[in-house]
């Protein structure tokens, strides 16, 4: 059966299942819905709970929503044992996170896909490129999987002219790599990675940059109220808006496409840190920048 034939027989049942009830978790849920409703009014019957409150796969939806990681395992352990489980679309997860839970054979066939939560790194070195135009060497410390991924992070620096110092986390410990990476580098740029930045870690972290007069560039804006010099990330919304036209795509017949970074995003800037650092910059230039050039 097409999803088109589904929209011809009556409304669709989609089930949101949330990771967290509140916060970033229920806001990334709203917007999709909205999203949603905005083409197709009235035409989804939906059900948003929790994760553990979808207790049993029957009566299966005919898509699924999970909001974020513990949802996404959530509902793919729900339906484990179905021959032909709903497909399923996770949002505001974390790319690593995703491709280590999700079932790779569903990927491929268009049954999963994810609108990641973190950004790509050719956005994260292009506004490394705009911002710092001096900077030649990029420092970033690694933990855990991150150490697997590097090489994206090296490719897209070697792209725009830049040197990726990665130093990560042996047996000396996170200052010591994070020593190691500050000794080379013009910019440090932090990765969600919980084994390096967390809230143990993180206000250490800043403050080694800061200082070394080496500039960071973190992922929340909760990094620049700390201290980094810029954030790039994307609000719970527009995760949840880009979720919502993923799957309304999807329901008028259309494949899940692949799992993809978000397309909208935020530059943030803290001006204290740029001026005491020597630096003159605008962040709403840098992020129609960054908007331009990823522009067909």
């Amino acid at each position: 059966m097409t999803y088109g034939s589904v929209w011809a027989a009556g409304p669709v049942a989609v089930w949101v299942a949330l990771s967290d009830t509140g916060g970033a978790h229920a806001e990334a849920a709203e917007a999709l819905r909205a999203r949603v409703e905005q083409a197709q009014p009235g035409r989804v019957v939906w059900r948003v709970a929790h994760w553990r409150q979808f207790s049993s796969p029957n009566p299966a939806p005919q898509w699924v929503v999970a909001v974020g990681i513990a949802a996404q395992r959530g509902m793919q352990e729900l339906f484990a044992a179905d021959a032909t489980p709903p497909p399923l679309l996770a949002i505001l997860v974390p790319r690593l996170a995703f491709e280590r839970i999700a079932d790779p054979a569903r990927t491929q066939t268009g049954l999963i896909s994810a609108v990641f939560l973190d950004q790509p790194p050719a956005r994260q070195m292009e506004l490394i490129r705009l911002a710092l135009p001096a900077v030649r060497t990029v420092g970033m410390v690694l933990g855990g999987e991150y150490r697997e991924h590097a090489s994206a992070f090296d490719r897209a620096a070697k792209e725009r002219g830049m040197q990726l110092v990665a130093s990560p986390v042996g047996q000396s410990g996170l200052f010591a790599a994070l020593q190691l990476a500050l000794a080379d580098a013009g910019v440090l740029l932090a990765l969600p990675d919980p084994a390096v930045f967390n809230s143990e870690t993180a206000a250490n972290i800043l403050m080694a940059a800061y200082r070394r007069q080496v500039p960071l560039v973190g992922f929340s804006p909760a990094y620049v109220k700390a201290g980094a010099l810029l954030a790039l990330y994307s609000t719970p919304a527009q995760v949840g808006t880009r979720g919502g036209e993923v799957l309304r795509q999807a329901l008028a017949g259309k494949s899940l496409p692949p799992p993809q970074w978000p397309r909208e995003f935020v530059v943030k800037l803290n001006q204290d840190v740029a001026r005491s650092l020597g630096f003159a910059l605008d962040e709403a230039k840098l992020g129609e920048q960054l908007r331009e050039g990823e522009r067909p």
